[in-house]
């Protein structure tokens, strides 16, 4: 934001800083004629529900409360769209900054402790926790007083009411309601923070002063590690180190105060921070008088040996400890604890498909992760330091023409790769602008190697190649075999000298083989057989998806060859056809991976939409689902669900006669289910016969299965016109897909649309003369139709929204679809004698799933979608992604799938 932009009566200065929650800029108040400090929701974030919700709730929660040490909330408002909250202009600097210089003097420290604790009790009275108080959340002013700040992680608590400014009621679900979210900055957080409670409250906090406290006094973090998951352990299992072993003189009570705020049972630490206040302030004036009790001063004495106490006592302690490191010697080495928690990685949509898009650091410091659904054109890659609560982007559409996906890190951690559907990148982790490696055509993934060699798949239907990550120009490392359309996802194997991949045919992903290919000779060997996205890990096994689950197999290294039996170690996973499920694990074994609310299979249920976005949800049970077709009568529902065996079917649900269920399909893998116009028949490609081709069965399930289109061309039924006569089908992999017709009279058919770019998902207007579909001939997704006699094409969604999934409706009135910058459903108004298209209107923002098609009944009244579960009436949901973490990931699968000997 520009010097000079104005803000309602506020007209921005400078900027003052930036964070994963808003970018803070000085600003004049042309009202009052004072300073202040205004807080700036980013523009991107802006449509976000979940960041916007934390936004108010921070202003809210900090509007609320009136107290010396509580940083003032002035105003909170909208411009142009641009949300912001003004705050009273600090000068100084936050704690941290005194901090990283080392202890405070005692005098000073508790002075700030007392400041903050009284800052706390305020907050607690008004029934609100910080859940984050840290250094960086304390701002010292040039006066020497101490200021909160940011309660923008605040839990409303039932003290507050629902009538209050900071009710309960304007909690969002996100703020830690759910069991096993960790909210909070480590380092700092309670032992019940760590262990993803839903029993939080203001205790937690006093936890947090006490780390708070030890810092200020000695200098050193009460908790810390060599990663995350270390700091992590240490705050659930081990005490802090004495404070007078960092400096002796401290006083006995003040080691008492910090003792009992750092307690890991909620009851046995202080219970309230008024508590607090009195004890520290007790100590201040003992300190200030000179008769605080400090630590006992050894005397010189003899002893009866002769040795002077002063060198008796440390020998005694040496005795000690030599003694405790022969019995931990001895003893048998427990295995280390396995903790699970949750991250918020504060959007609402991590992306599912073309691999992984959550991946670790390999020290485990930083997590990487995408938004959005594939090949729209609103997605961006975000970084996160484990130690923080903000995220930063490192790469957008706007930022690297084309949306980012399948990150990965570099071996020292210094840069993280990506590509777009034209480019393999990198950007560092410090910012910048991201730099082009090589080009490539909707890369199907890559990874990083010791010696700075990125082995890549650079299309979806091609062999892996090589490139260095400095500069040079790309080289074919494998070749496609007969009966393979892909080798994609590869991994360094130890050494850098081997790459594990997955090798795929026609039959599918859960079907996949992944192979070793030795980069010296080329020469390629079959390691495993079925699943996909294989990596290897380094307690000598084998993890792969299948079928929305993680299995595991130990793996000799020497040999190559898997030595036991898989085991699944995760299980409802988000997945789709394409090996789409998110999971990766640092060297320091850590493991994350992607997990909506409740899991894949019941991450989505059908429902009804309005117009005016009312929710209905349907009677039926969640299950992973991906096409649905709504039958001419609007009585009943062809959708695509996978079963328990991996493999997709079509099932026809009633909505009218009790929600019964009818299986229509049950050989091979069944999709994109499309009525005739009669409601007799359904269309649907399987692969019951090698490839993909489409077949018809009647609903009545009265015939068997019939082939009406046999093709190599890996085809999909889409849209079939009024009179019955033509069926509009895409044809080609995926990114390189063209749109034909055939007449099911006589089988003939003809490529209409016929380019090097993508177009899909056809749809027929009601009088078959015009047809809609969606390209990504700009470089991004946009809707267009297409007259069928002529050829001629006619653009309907704009360039700045962009769309896919159109939709005509049955009057050929309108066409709706679907846009990377809305949640929900837009419409344009068409005319069928010119051919003209209105400007879109949204006509719901509800959140839907992030890819796939919907229907709409013949009135063009209602929508029938899916949707997250636990979406209301209104629209609004219960939080639908989830980081989880599981530390000593490493130790856990030795203990599940002993490798014998790893």
């Amino acid at each position: 934001m520009d010097p000079g932009t104005k803000l309602g009566p506020y007209e921005i200065t400078e900027q003052l800083g930036a964070g994963g929650m808003g970018e803070v800029y000085l600003a004049q108040d042309s009202r009052l004629g004072r300073k202040v400090a205004i807080k700036v929701l980013p523009a991107e974030f802006a449509s976000d529900p979940e960041r916007l919700a934390r936004f108010e709730q921070e202003a809210r929660a900090a509007a609320a409360l009136n107290h010396p040490h509580i940083a003032v909330v002035h105003d909170i408002g909208t411009e142009n769209g641009t949300h912001f909250m003004v705050q009273e202009y600090l000068e100084g600097d936050t704690l941290r900054e005194p901090l990283q210089r080392g202890a405070l003097p005692l005098k000073k420290a508790l002075g700030l402790a007392t400041e903050i604790a009284e800052a706390l009790a305020a907050a607690h009275a008004a029934g609100i926790i910080h859940r984050d108080l840290k250094p960086e959340n304390i701002f010292v002013t040039k006066e020497g007083h101490a200021k909160v700040l940011d309660f923008g992680l605040a839990k409303l608590t039932e003290v507050a009411g629902a009538g209050s400014p900071g009710g309960a009621t304007q909690s969002p679900t996100m703020m830690g309601t759910v069991a096993g979210q960790v909210m909070g900055t480590a380092g700092y957080m309670a032992p019940e923070q760590v262990e993803g409670s839903d029993k939080i409250d203001h205790r937690a906090d006093l936890f947090a002063f006490g780390c708070v406290l030890y810092e200020m006094v000695s200098g050193v973090r009460a908790f810390s590690g060599r990663s995350i998951a270390e700091t992590l352990a240490h705050i659930q299992h081990d005490d802090s180190q004495p404070i007078q072993e960092s400096d002796p003189s401290l006083p006995d009570e003040l080691q008492r105060i910090v003792r009992k705020s750092l307690a890991k049972e909620p009851a046995k630490r202080y219970q309230t921070a008024g508590d607090l206040v009195v004890d520290i302030q007790a100590l201040g004036t003992d300190v200030e008088s000179g008769v605080a009790a400090l630590p006992a001063t050894p005397v010189a004495v003899e002893t009866s040996r002769g040795i002077p106490w002063k060198l008796a006592a440390p020998i005694a302690i040496l005795l000690v400890v030599v003694a405790a490191l022969l019995g931990w010697w001895a003893r048998e080495p427990e295995p280390g604890s396995t903790i699970r928690l949750q991250l918020d990685p504060l959007v609402d949509t991590i992306m599912s498909g073309l691999g992984s898009a959550v991946v670790l650091s390999p020290d485990g410091r930083h997590v990487a992760y995408v938004d959005g659904a594939p090949n729209t054109g609103g997605r961006a890659l975000y970084l996160r330091a484990l130690d923080q609560q903000d995220s930063t982007t490192l790469a957008s559409s706007a930022t690297t023409a084309g949306s980012p996906y399948h990150p990965f890190f570099s071996p020292d951690g210094q840069w993280v790769g990506f590509v777009t559907p034209a480019e393999l990148k990198k950007a560092p982790i410090t910012g910048g602008t991201p730099q082009s490696i090589a080009p490539v055509e909707r890369s199907r993934g890559a990874d990083w190697g010791p010696d700075d060699t990125i082995v890549f798949a650079p299309n979806p239907a091609s062999g892996l190649f090589v490139v260095s990550a400095v500069e040079g120009e790309p080289g074919p490392l494998t070749e496609l075999s007969e009966g393979e359309r892909s080798h994609r996802w590869p991994q360094f194997l130890p050494g850098g000298k081997a790459v594990l991949f997955t090798s795929a045919g026609t039959g599918g992903f859960d079907r996949a083989n992944l192979e070793v290919v030795d980069l010296a000779t080329g020469d390629r060997q079959v390691v495993h057989r079925g699943g996909t996205y294989g990596r290897y890990v380094p307690t000598g096994h084998l993890v792969y998806s299948n079928a929305g689950a993680l299995f595991v197999v130990p793996f000799d290294l020497d040999t190559l060859e898997t030595t036991g039996s898989p085991i699944p170690v995760v299980e409802n996973l988000p997945a789709d056809d394409q090996g789409g499920v998110s999971f990766d694990f640092s060297e320091t074994g850590m493991l994350i991976y992607h997990m909506r609310n409740g899991g894949a299979s019941s991450g989505f249920q059908l429902a009804w939409v309005d117009r005016d976005g009312q929710v209905e949800p349907l009677p039926f049970e969640p299950r992973e689902s991906q096409y649905l077709d709504l039958s001419p009568d609007d009585q009943r529902i062809a959708l695509t669900i996978r079963g328990d065996d991996g493999e997709w079917d079509i099932w026809i649900y009633e909505i009218e006669r009790g929600g019964s269920q009818v299986l229509l399909t049950t050989e091979g893998n069944n999709r994109n289910p499309v009525w005739s116009p009669d409601g007799e028949w359904l269309f649907f490609r399987s692969n019951r016969g090698g490839n993909f081709d489409i077949f018809k069965r009647r609903a009545d399930r009265s015939l068997e299965a019939e082939l009406v289109l046999d093709t190599e061309a890996n085809v999909y039924p889409m849209s079939i016109s009024d009179d019955g006569e033509m069926l509009l089908f895409a044809s080609g992999l995926f990114g390189n897909q063209d749109v034909g017709i055939l007449a099911l009279d006589t089988g003939d058919t003809e490529i209409l649309v016929d380019t090097p770019d993508d177009e899909f998902w056809a749809s027929f207007s009601p009088d078959g003369r015009f047809f809609a579909f969606h390209s990504n001939e700009t470089g991004q997704y946009e809707v267009y139709v297409r007259e069928v006699s002529s050829g001629r094409t006619f653009p309907v969604s704009t360039s700045t929204r962009g769309g896919w999934w159109p939709l005509w409706s049955r009057d050929g009135r309108e066409i709706y679809y679907r846009s990377f910058n809305s949640p929900g459903i837009l419409v344009a108004e068409v005319d069928l004698e010119s051919f003209s298209a209105s400007d879109p209107v949204e006509l719901s923002d509800i959140e839907m799933r992030a890819i796939g098609n919907f229907d709409v009944t013949a009135d063009g009244q209602k929508f029938l979608v899916t949707v997250p579960v636990g979406t209301d009436e209104t629209g609004g949901t219960a939080p639908g992604t989830r980081l989880n973490v599981v530390l000593n990931w490493f130790e856990e699968l030795n203990r599940l799938v002993p490798t014998g000997g790893s």
